[in-house]
């Protein structure tokens, strides 16, 4: 793989386990990285939480109140994507700590040495949750895919410079979890694309540090809410999606 890729690595700073696994893990394929600190959302200040997180737009635009982990998994993200425009870089991969890597990451190196225009790829996907693509472009093992519908997760991702400039900008103000608003690509004015097979996957036998500072078992839920949520976001896609491809 491209060793002049940035890698940042979010990770918690007691977790020290999944830092030591995702070091080994990339060590193997001949990579370093840069730990970003992940935020603690359980250790925040009800000032900090809602310094970017909108009470209000959470109750327009999702189903349930986030939970302090949710917000600070945003923030850790944000971290990253400031670092990325801070410091102009062209693009980079941004991990959780959470990962299995799962092919050669050959897909990733093609890729990249097109000099495609991108704003984000999803190098992710849980395993039980196929999602349709379009073939976009076959690149030497792998393929260039669009989604009928973003999978959810921010396992691994590659984010370019632009894409982290509209990203921050678009989440000033948020009300829903990272990877929801990502899937609503339209209003972040982001081209969001995919590597097929993708080269990482969230191990599924651990929960995620940064997300589950608090039990989302009781987080009260707005039954309602979350089929009309899911309906016009079903519709929207559809035809955003479809105005996109012509």
């Amino acid at each position: 793989m491209n060793q002049e890729l940035q890698i940042f690595l979010i990770n918690l700073d007691a977790s020290e386990a999944r830092l030591q696994s995702s070091s080994n893990q990339l060590a193997s394929m001949g990579l370093g990285f840069e730990r970003i600190s992940a935020v603690n959302g359980g250790a925040l200040s009800e000032a900090e939480l809602n310094e970017y997180y909108s009470c209000e737009k959470n109750l327009r635009e999702y189903y349930k109140p986030l939970t302090p982990g949710e917000i600070g998994c945003y923030l850790s993200h944000r971290k990253a994507w400031q670092s990325i425009v801070d410091r102009r870089l062209p693009y980079a991969l941004i991990l959780e700590d959470d990962f299995n890597i799962q092919t050669d990451l050959s897909v990733v190196d093609h890729f990249l040495s097109l000099d495609c225009s991108f704003d984000y790829i999803k190098l992710s996907n849980y395993q039980n949750r196929e999602r349709k693509v379009k073939i976009v472009k076959s690149i030497g093992k792998g393929c260039v895919v669009r989604f009928s519908k973003i999978p959810a997760g921010t396992c691994a991702q590659i984010v370019s410079y632009e894409g982290a400039k509209k990203l921050l900008e678009s989440s000033q103000s948020f009300g829903r979890p990272v990877d929801v608003d990502i899937q609503y690509w339209w209003e972040r004015n982001i081209e969001v694309i995919g590597l097929v097979p993708f080269p990482f996957s969230p191990k599924t036998d651990i929960a995620s540090d940064i997300t589950q500072v608090q039990n989302r078992k009781h987080v009260k839920k707005r039954r309602f809410r979350r089929l009309l949520h899911q309906f016009t976001f079903k519709y929207k896609n559809y035809l955003k999606s479809r105005a996109y491809s012509r």
